[in-house]
Order: structure tokens, then C-alpha cells, then sequence
């Protein structure tokens, strides 16, 4: 396998609704569907190893990740919370246009992604990255201008609040059992 074509398999992860159910490291996997939008729930195992973003510890054991597929922006994003319940940021990766098989949703990373921490702030994740693979030309003229596009188009929306959308942006856990 040449150089480039290992490069775009890292690169290019697929996102597939339903692969936490396979992640060896998550545990009580969940999904529910809201008319087209689906909702999926995972927790991480208490011997999982940690994982940041920065200085922003995003998984580990006893945390709890969101994924939402919103078909009307054609977007995922993840939300993550740590064992307390609270929410640790949103994960808002780039990526092809969603694509829905009978009850599966699926798509393709496109290296960049946006990290939007609970106080609002975003960062750009991956962009040393994204140049690499642009300049290597592992992605396609129309993957590029995708890519460019849907960032500049996702910032806007958060710096409007227009994204994530409030069902997203509003939820939260409520980490006590009911009736407590």
C-alpha cells in the first residue's frame, strides 16, 4: 500500500451510526430516532483510557458521548459528558454529505472539524492536517471545497447561534436517578 493511500485511511475515518456498538472500549450503546434525526448514546468503560482535546479531557472512564445525525443540516455532531454529566464540548466534524441506508446513517470524515467548548468558544481542529492532505492532493479538488466551505458555513451558524441546532446546543444529563 503506498504512503498516500495509508495517509487517506487515517485520514478518512467513515462515520457509521451504530459503531460504538462495536467500540471495545464503550459500553451500553443506544440509539433512538426522532422522525428522520437519530440519536445515539455510548459510555465509556471503567478501564478505558483517557482522551483529549487539548487540555480538554473528552472520554475516559464513566463518560457518556452523543451522537446526533441531522439529516436537515446534514451534519453530525457529538457531545460529550463527563461521569459528573457535565458536558465536556461538542465534537463537529467535517464531512461528506450524509448519506441514509434503511436505518443506517453513514459518512466520511473530511480531516477538518470544529471543537465547540460549553462556553461557546470554537476551535479548529486538524488544519496541519487538511494543508497535508491538500497538498499531497490525497483529497479531490471537490472534497476541498466542500471541506472549505462547510467550515466557513458552521461558523457563521455558531457565531449566529443558528447551530447547533437547540436540541443539541440545550442538552444536557441529569446524572441523579429519578425520583431522587
Amino acid at each position: 500500500m503506498t504512503k498516500a493511500k495509508q495517509a487517506a485511511r487515517v485520514l478518512f475515518q467513515p462515520l457509521i451510526s451504530g459503531g460504538w456498538q462495536n467500540h471495545r472500549e464503550m459500553t451500553d450503546y443506544r440509539a433512538e430516532w426522532l422522525s428522520s434525526l437519530l440519536v445515539e448514546r455510548a459510555n465509556w468503560r471503567a478501564e478505558s483510557l483517557p482522551r483529549a482535546f487539548g487540555s480538554a479531557q473528552i472520554a475516559g472512564p464513566g463518560y457518556v458521548w452523543f451522537r446526533f445525525w441531522l439529516p436537515e443540516q446534514d451534519q453530525v455532531v457529538e457531545k460529550y459528558f463527563d461521569p459528573s454529566g457535565r458536558s465536556v464540548g461538542m465534537y463537529v466534524p467535517v464531512t461528506e454529505e450524509l448519506e441514509r441506508r434503511g436505518d443506517l446513517w453513514r459518512t466520511v470524515e473530511l480531516v477538518l472539524a470544529l471543537w465547540i467548548q460549553p462556553n461557546g468558544r470554537v476551535s479548529v481542529l486538524r488544519e496541519d492536517d487538511f494543508d497535508e492532505a491538500v497538498a499531497r492532493e490525497i483529497l479531490t479538488p471537490v472534497a476541498v471545497e466542500r471541506a472549505e466551505r462547510r467550515i466557513r458555513e458552521l461558523t457563521t451558524a455558531i457565531a449566529q447561534e443558528q447551530f447547533p441546532p437547540p436540541l443539541v446546543r440545550n442538552f444536557e444529563l441529569n446524572p441523579a436517578p429519578v425520583g431522587v
